[in-house]
């Protein structure tokens, strides 16, 4: 970019995304998983058990899709999935102990981007959560 681009805080905020997305990218390699897979394991090592309908929601995945992550974890030994005991139908999902490894891994570097967004001393954060609420918002009215 140079310097006389001018650049709007949409792009500005898709660009941060974006580059957030090629830093745990780049710390998780040696994991062999996507942002998508680190994603599900922070999620699940937060709310052990979950079942597979709340984690395709958080993730804003199809389910099928989520199928196919949690089958590629199954077969790396970082999760694993067990029937509901009060409801055969559903599957809930837990960490192996390879997974809890690789779950602290990942929440270790989101803890280290979290740390660098707040060093950029946002006064604004209240205001950049109302505007993830309102575009959230408009992403369902228009959906």
């Amino acid at each position: 970019m140079g310097q006389n681009h001018l650049v709007t805080t949409a792009e500005l905020i898709y660009q941060i995304g974006q580059l957030e997305g090629k830093i745990i990218h780049q710390r998780l390699s040696g994991l062999g998983i996507r942002m998508d897979h680190a994603r599900l394991l922070h999620y699940v090592s937060q709310k052990s058990g979950t079942n597979q309908v709340s984690l395709a929601k958080y993730l804003n995945v199809q389910p099928a899709t989520l199928t196919n992550m949690i089958k590629k974890l199954e077969k790396q030994d970082l999760v694993i999935r067990r029937v509901d005991p009060n409801d055969s139908h559903q599957k809930r999902l837990f960490l192996l102990p390879k997974g809890e490894d690789a779950a602290q891994q990942v929440n270790e570097v989101f803890h280290e981007l979290n740390e660098i967004v707040m060093l950029a001393n946002l006064d604004n954060n209240g205001q950049l959560q109302e505007l993830f609420e309102m575009l959230l918002v408009n992403y369902h009215e228009n959906n």
